[in-house]
């Protein structure tokens, strides 16, 4: 398939898109999406909407006034305290904005700024946000998982179909053709779906969770092979070098126990005791999203990295 043809962007526009405070807006831009990941990572699992009722403090009830749910700058200036009942707010909601506009911040730089400078199109605004959306999805997943060993279907299923539909419509804007993301995604959900399977068939135990294989479903729809196959070894690597380490020193990496959480759901399998590290489990969705955020933001490496490894 011909590349595409940038378009001509007239001077004002780039002029606008490349200013210095430009990106600087998209970090706030970032940081409003990551004060609502908060509502999605608190709601959603628990079977809530998102839109009502409105921010409410968790210890007191009282609603949250619109100058105390700025992101960031209202958790400073409260200093992580409810204004009414003064109970202490986690520093966990400051975490998701930032990370959330750090992301967008450098999404910003990387997708429209750069190509921009190097005579691209505005095509690039587009990537910004289809990729954004993908990455404040990883987001999501990651503290769903932590808490409550979840991963919701509501977050993972429809930014996969928004991945395969963008790589049918516009391949160029996803970076994978749809073949190639429908084959990634359906191979990275096949894994662990058979890999669930033959535990539960042969040993009655619970390997690994479908929730794991619905988030590389995403991230093959986004990523293809070479973003599939990073996620997996990369976030094997990682779970192992983060995980053993905090076991070792009696930190737990989730919040709360697998089974104290779904232990009456009946598609559960049998834990192993054996199984794990240091004879725990531990929640594989925040490695393999840690590892599919490293992917989006060193693409052009890996991905060279990626072809030369399979040249040999």
């Amino acid at each position: 398939m011909p590349a595409r043809v940038p378009t001509v962007v007239d001077p004002a526009v780039l002029r606008l898109l490349t200013a210095w405070w430009m990106p600087l807006a998209a970090f706030v831009w970032g940081t409003l999406w990551g004060s609502f990941a908060n509502v999605v990572i608190w709601r959603v699992p628990r079977g809530q909407s998102v839109v009502r009722p409105g921010s409410r403090c968790g210890a007191c009830g009282q609603p949250i006034r619109w100058f105390d749910n700025l992101p960031v700058i209202s958790y400073l200036m409260l200093r992580g305290r409810c204004r009414a009942c003064d109970a202490p707010i986690s520093l966990r909601y400051m975490v998701v904005e930032l990370a959330a506009g750090m992301l967008s911040f450098a999404l910003y730089r990387a997708m429209v700024v750069v190509p921009l400078l190097e005579g691209g199109g505005i095509e690039g605004v587009a990537a910004w946000q289809l990729w954004f959306v993908f990455c404040l999805a990883l987001i999501v997943v990651t503290y769903t998982d932590l808490d409550l060993w979840v991963i919701p279907d509501a977050v993972v299923l429809p930014v996969a179909a928004l991945g395969l539909v963008v790589a049918a419509v516009e391949p160029e804007l996803a970076g994978v053709s749809w073949r190639e993301a429908a084959g990634a995604a359906a191979t990275g959900y096949a894994i662990v779906a058979t890999i669930r399977w033959v535990y539960l068939r042969w040993r009655g135990i619970e390997a690994m969770g479908l929730g794991d294989g619905k988030l590389l479903l995403m991230i093959g729809a986004f990523c293809g092979f070479p973003g599939l196959l990073w996620a997996l070894g990369a976030g094997a690597t990682q779970s192992l070098l983060i995980a053993v380490p905090m076991l070792m020193f009696g930190r737990g990496v989730a919040n709360s126990d697998l089974q104290a959480v779904h232990g009456d759901d009946p598609l559960l399998g049998e834990e192993d005791p054996d199984a794990g590290i240091a004879g725990k489990r531990i929640p594989f969705g925040p490695f393999l999203a840690l590892a599919a955020l490293e992917f989006v933001l060193l693409r052009p490496q890996l991905e060279r990295l990626f072809e030369w490894f399979v040249q040999g």
